[in-house]
């Protein structure tokens, strides 16, 4: 079986599978927006409200799929000719979603409608008390709902609207309530949705795969200034979307206590380029300062090997917690959950909770509902509230629950292939089925009995850089020839890579694993 026929049995894809994968990108056609139920009533309620010169706000969320929601409708209005207000919430200062004092204070600066989007399908006090005052509210969300819907004017949901078969991101809503107002699909809203779709994890299928692979298109070819920024200038796909320009746009949410996370909205909208680079690097700055606090912190804490969970309390902000938990649940392999002091109650600490499969972190929070203010969550992550005083019970719990419950192993599927399969021809037939991502992961490669002693290494001989060609090449970050002298042969499993180094093009094995021949994983 060929390098080719490896990947299809991989993915279950047969000739006709891969052919529709990866048909040109001018033959790709997003499902209509007019298939979202409601959509004419809440396109004509917006136009009334344009027509009668009622003010309108949108109210977002401050992750990046709510920052390119938020964007994607206020570049919308601003190329209908139309100025409206917008909201980003701040994390400490009003949580997530619609609250009612922000819809107090926009009738105060006299709103008549409130569009939401990345929220408001469980905002039910807050689009109460919209009515209440004589507002209108059309919801744009695709978050999970509750037993009832809430009362407005108009949902735009995936679900709800029973518009596919695949739950989109919320800016994938707000771009079709976009495409809805401007009669059109607009290259550059439709790209801020790609962007949002890679960051909020969406299944990459159907419509959710197509409109990231339109976006990253778009992205390379239109080169949006903004956009380029925040990639470093590289060539932008799902990883550089992943690692790169999601994480930054993320950062001021997770780090700033006021709210000036709206000047994320002012910088994917804006055409002053001063302006525009004066947010880059506020932007760049802070997500450096959350890398290095992250880091910091992670450093300064030591688990017992006898402990089987993990749970503490941090001085860290609010913002930054879950990321310190999925650090330290990959470091330890155990199950996490940092907490911190709310800000609004020193008798209260709020929580962030990661876990792997065999601890579902959403049954151990019901079944500890009496001593939670507050919880919600899935299987591998979670978020909380307790007051302090019963954190040390509830860390007994803990412990106990993740005795009972531990991690189970999950097979890691592979794909068996050898040296020579490492070449440009199988590297851009792999990538020709990007994007990669959730629910369509790129296949993890093995290449076994590679004999230590024809390895090369880095000149400070702690890296594998062994060449094959002029331009192909095996790749091992912090694997040491100290470390691997006391063996004799390894397995190595990684994944095709591409790099450019002085010019010079490469395609390359990057090694994420090495193994013994006992299956022992070795350097981790």
């Amino acid at each position: 079986m060929n390098f080719k026929e490896k990947i299809l049995n991989y993915f279950n894809l047969n000739e006709a599978d891969y052919l529709n994968l990866t048909r040109n990108i001018k033959d790709i056609s997003l499902p209509s927006f007019d298939n979202f139920l409601e959509m004419d009533k809440a396109s004509h309620i917006i136009n009334n409200s344009i027509k009668n010169e009622e003010k309108i706000v949108i109210y977002g969320d401050y992750d990046c799929d709510g920052i390119m929601a938020t964007s994607i409708l206020v570049k919308c209005f601003q190329m209908l000719g139309v100025r409206v207000g917008y909201y980003i919430p701040s994390r400490y200062i009003d949580g997530y979603g619609l609250n009612e004092k922000r819809v107090n204070d926009f009738y105060q600066k006299g709103y008549k409608l409130i569009i939401t989007v990345d929220n408001g399908i469980a905002q039910f006090d807050a689009i109460n008390r919209a009515y209440e005052l004589g507002m209108k509210v059309i919801v744009t969300d695709h978050h999970e709902m509750q037993d009832k819907l809430p009362e407005c004017e108009a949902i735009l949901h995936p679900i709800v609207s029973k518009y596919g078969n695949v739950v989109c991101c919320g800016a994938y809503v707000a771009f079709m309530l976009a495409s809805k107002l401007l009669n059109r699909y607009d290259e550059y809203l439709l790209s801020l949705a790609s962007i949002a779709t890679i960051s909020d994890m969406m299944v990459l299928k159907e419509y959710n795969r197509d409109i990231v692979r339109l976006g990253i298109y778009n992205l390379n070819k239109n080169k949006y200034r903004n956009i380029s920024l925040l990639a470093d200038n590289e060539l932008i796909n799902e990883n550089i979307i992943g690692i790169k320009i999601a994480p930054k746009i993320n950062a001021i949410g997770r780090m700033v206590e006021n709210t000036s996370v709206n000047v994320l909205v002012e910088y994917m909208t804006t055409d002053n380029i001063e302006r525009l680079e004066y947010l880059y690097n506020f932007i760049n700055d802070t997500n450096e300062k959350r890398k290095i606090l992250t880091k910091d912190a992670a450093v300064g804490i030591s688990v017992n090997d006898d402990q089987s969970s993990i749970a503490l309390i941090t001085e860290l902000k609010e913002g930054i917690i879950g990321l310190l938990a999925n650090n330290l649940l990959n470091k330890y392999k155990k199950p996490a959950i940092v907490f911190t002091k709310d800000s609004h109650d020193e008798t209260v600490i709020k929580g962030s909770a990661r876990s792997k499969k065999g601890l579902a972190i959403n049954e151990f929070l019901l079944e500890n509902k009496d001593i939670l203010i507050t919880s919600g969550g899935h299987e591998q992550a979670g978020g909380l509230s307790l007051y302090i005083k019963n954190f040390e019970i509830f860390k007994e719990r803990f412990e106990s629950y993740a005795k009972t419950h531990p991690f189970i192993e999950e097979k890691e599927d592979y794909i068996d292939i050898s040296i020579t399969d490492i070449n440009e021809d199988n590297y851009k037939f792999l990538r020709s089925l990007a994007p990669f991502g959730e629910g369509f992961k790129m296949p993890l490669l093995k290449i076994s009995d590679i004999k230590v002693s024809s390895l090369c290494f880095s000149k400070t001989r702690l890296h594998i850089l062994y060449p094959l060609s002029v331009n192909q090449k095996i790749i091992g970050f912090n694997y040491s020839k100290e470390l691997l002298s006391n063996y004799d042969y390894i397995d190595i499993y990684g994944e095709l890579g591409y790099s450019v180094f002085n010019g010079k093009e490469s395609f390359d094995f990057n090694i994420r694993r090495i193994c013994d021949k006992s299956n022992i994983v070795i350097g981790v």
